[in-house]
This record gives C-alpha cells, sequence and structure tokens, in this order.
C-alpha cells in the first residue's frame, strides 16, 4: 500500500522561487504563504542553503587533457573491430538518411514543439562583494548569514582570507549581511 504526501504547491515552488524564475503571481503566492508558514520558511531557508552548496561545490579536476594520449589510450584498448561491422554500420546511417528524408517529406512544415512554454528569459543583476569573516565566526553562523542575505559564495578564500560574493539583492545583501555580525570587513566589488 502506498501513500501519498500532499506537499504544498508553494513549498514546490520553492526551487524557482530562490533562483528567481517564478511569475508575478507565483512569487506573490509563495510569498503569502511564507508569512504564515513557518515551516515552508524553513523549507526555503534550506533550499537557500542548497543553492549555495550547489553553487559553491568544487567541481572535480578534469583528467589529462592532451587528446593524442586519451585517443591513444583509446586505440590501445579497442580490439580491431570484425569484418562485418564496417557495411552494418553504413547500412544503419544509411537507413536513417532514407527514414529522415521520408519523415521530411512525408510531413512537410511540421516543426516539434515542447508541450510546456517557454521559460521567460529573466535578467537578473548580480552584485557581488568582497568578504572577510570574523575569525571566531562558525560555520553554521556563516552559512546561516549568507542564507538570510541570499548570498552566494563565488569564489574564496582568498590570499587575504577574502571571499567573493554575490547576490540578485543588492544593497538589501549587503546590509543583512553587515547585520548579521559574522563580517568583519565588506565592500561591493562593481
Amino acid at each position: 500500500m502506498t501513500s501519498q504526501v500532499d506537499i504544498p504547491e508553494e513549498e514546490l515552488l520553492l526551487p524557482w522561487y530562490v533562483s528567481g524564475q517564478l511569475t508575478q503571481e507565483e512569487r506573490a503566492r509563495v510569498e503569502r504563504a511564507l508569512s504564515e508558514s513557518p515551516a515552508l520558511r524553513r523549507a526555503l531557508a534550506e533550499e537557500r542553503r542548497l543553492q549555495v552548496a550547489v553553487a559553491t561545490a568544487p567541481l572535480p579536476e578534469p583528467p589529462a587533457t592532451n587528446p593524442d594520449v586519451l585517443l591513444g589510450r583509446a586505440a590501445a584498448a579497442v580490439s580491431p573491430p570484425p569484418g562485418w561491422l564496417k557495411p552494418a554500420l553504413a547500412a544503419a546511417v544509411l537507413l536513417a538518411v532514407v527514414e529522415g528524408a521520408a519523415l521530411i517529406w512525408l510531413a512537410p512544415g511540421a516543426v516539434y514543439r515542447t508541450a510546456s512554454a517557454p521559460a521567460p528569459k529573466i535578467v537578473v543583476e548580480q552584485t557581488r562583494y568582497a568578504v572577510q569573516f570574523v575569525e571566531d565566526a562558525s560555520v553554521a553562523a556563516i552559512r546561516a548569514a549568507l542564507a538570510e542575505a541570499e548570498l552566494g559564495i563565488v569564489r574564496g578564500p582568498l590570499p587575504d582570507g577574502a571571499y567573493i560574493l554575490e547576490t540578485a539583492q543588492g544593497d538589501q545583501a549587503f546590509d543583512r549581511l553587515r547585520r548579521s555580525g559574522v563580517i568583519r570587513t565588506i565592500a561591493r566589488t562593481d
């Protein structure tokens, strides 16, 4: 037996709310629900923490990128193909070309369209700050301040211990972060 958990639609919209991709109506609905629900505010804080974690996750170092080395390894790992493989591949390519031509001929003017409307293009101006955290600030306190101010770490730590932060909230984020008590120095880096 399966049970269905009813998740409020506003909670399902939180990832798009955090990334600024909701329509005005959807955003207003989410903000109304946020003002009424402590559970939804906790879910929003968790979504913001997740966004910061994803944005600041280190990317793995790529392996050797010398094409000659990579192709040499691939060639050494592959045994010669059987004699029938080349004609079979040629036949498969020819069949694909014939099918494509038939589809074009049978359905002139047909255009592929998705079932959903294209996402609206939203241009969000980002503001960057150089920040040095207070030496004894805990990681939890810094994370909470960044989530509250809707800031993400872009780079850091730099040689002077500073981090470059980015937000779409502009000076509002600057003020919230300054009041958090975890900042030693902060400056816009426009």
